[in-house]
């Protein structure tokens, strides 16, 4: 009981995700792009370009993009790659994975996030959570104060 999180949530950064890649058709030889962010407005919140590079045994994601230090306002340029990797699906095909850059994680993951830093990283390396993961415990320290299960405490609204 009590363990609403002050995590924050993956729906607050942006992110680069494989399944989109996928969707585009960018897993196939060489293939360059961008990908540009808005906010609820319109308005553009960020880009990045990116090349994907598979098939010839070192496969590979290369990112560029520029962002601004939130503290000092001094803006600098990154460019790195994100190792890819694939399993082979039950029925056929090939599912890609990133390898997460951060820390050496080397996790397997289908999306990464610009967090807090300088570079895309899985959730689990930024410490985030999901906001529906938040949501379903809400209600579990008011329940738990009240002296009420946290069922009861929903039967009432």
């Amino acid at each position: 009981m009590g363990r609403y999180s002050f995590k924050n949530t993956v729906e607050d950064y942006k992110s680069i995700s494989v399944f989109w890649f996928n969707q585009y058709g960018y897993f196939c030889g060489w293939n360059c792009g961008g990908i540009r962010w808005t906010n609820f407005v319109g308005e553009e919140g960020g880009s990045i370009d990116f090349g994907v590079s598979v098939g010839w045994g070192n496969n590979y994601i290369r990112l560029r993009y520029a962002k601004t230090d939130r503290f000092t306002r001094k803006k600098f340029s990154l460019d790195y790659k994100v190792t890819l990797v694939s399993t082979v699906c039950n029925y056929g095909g090939r599912r890609w994975w990133f390898i997460c850059p951060l820390r050496n994680c080397g996790r397997r993951v289908g999306v990464l996030y610009l967090g807090g830093g300088k570079y895309f990283g899985c959730r689990h390396c930024y410490n985030l959570t999901y906001q529906s993961c938040k949501d379903s415990h809400k209600f579990d320290k008011l329940a738990t104060d009240l002296g009420l299960s946290v069922e009861q405490l929903k039967s009432l609204f």
